[in-house]
């Protein structure tokens, strides 16, 4: 099976794919021996991929910096000559792998469901499509023990929240997973408050987002972009094995690029 065959077998499982998905790097024809699934085709990714044999990565982000570039362009522009995208481009050339994004995509498959699945949230109370959702939590939560469930049930030793009364009760839930609680997507928050909304727990965030929150009178806890969306991630790797079953499918868990001090 080549490359492109598995890019057609990806839009014909989890639907069409969108303008900034699809082979971003190698070629295209290749015979696939086996395929590392990640959030993003990292340094460390690559080489995980190239020790496993795995000649083609999927990978949920994009491969290139800056990530806000027009998509697709034919036209040779100055950010291939950066150090940080020369690296990627000479690791896998060097490793022989082949590089494809599947972004939008993956998020209505499976990504956003997965991470409230695994906070342990349920079926969601509101659900109008593939991103506005809310989730009910039990009687009696507050906002402390939701940080404490939080980072309990990713595996987290701590996580950044906005200053809120820990004893404070908290009913339900909006999840801006991934990048949506970042100043960017604070028109996602804003059109998921309309549920009733009165906590958020978010991927990753920044300080204007965390403003927005905060000053809309609705704490966030922050667990990370790549914490938020691995799981989903796994999952649609033993999904993608179930359909390749003579393929080797791994996945690999990108960590987060910083640490507690």
């Amino acid at each position: 099976m080549r490359a492109v065959d598995v890019l057609q077998l990806i839009s014909d499982t989890c639907g069409a794919l969108g303008g900034d998905e699809g082979i971003l790097f190698g070629d295209r024809e290749q015979e696939v021996k086996g395929i590392q699934v990640c959030w993003m085709a990292s340094l460390d990714a690559i080489q995980h991929a190239g020790q496993a044999g795995d000649n083609l990565i999927v990978a949920h982000e994009d491969l290139y910096f800056p990530s806000w570039r027009p998509q697709h362009s034919v036209t040779p522009v100055e950010y291939l000559s950066w150090r940080v995208n020369q690296r990627r481009i000479g690791l896998l050339s060097s490793q022989g792998i082949t590089v494809m994004r599947v972004h939008g995509t993956l998020d209505r498959y499976c990504i956003f469901t997965a991470f409230a699945e695994k906070l342990g949230l349920g079926a969601p109370v509101a659900d109008e499509g593939p991103y506005l959702k809310a989730y009910d939590l039990p009687p009696g939560a507050t906002y402390g023990a939701l940080v404490e469930r939080v980072k309990g049930a990713l595996g987290m030793e701590a996580v950044r929240a906005t200053p809120h009364d820990p004893s404070a009760p908290v009913q339900r839930a909006g999840l801006p997973w991934g990048g949506l609680g970042l100043f960017v997507n604070v028109g996602y928050m804003q059109s998921i408050l309309k549920y009733g909304c009165d906590v958020f727990i978010a991927g990753e965030s920044d300080n204007y987002g965390m403003h927005f929150a905060q000053e809309s009178g609705v704490p966030m806890i922050e667990t990370s972009h790549e914490v938020s969306e691995n799981p989903g991630l796994a999952q649609f790797a033993r999904a993608l094995q179930s359909k390749l079953p003579e393929i080797p499918v791994h996945f690999y868990e990108n960590p987060m690029p910083w640490r507690w001090w």
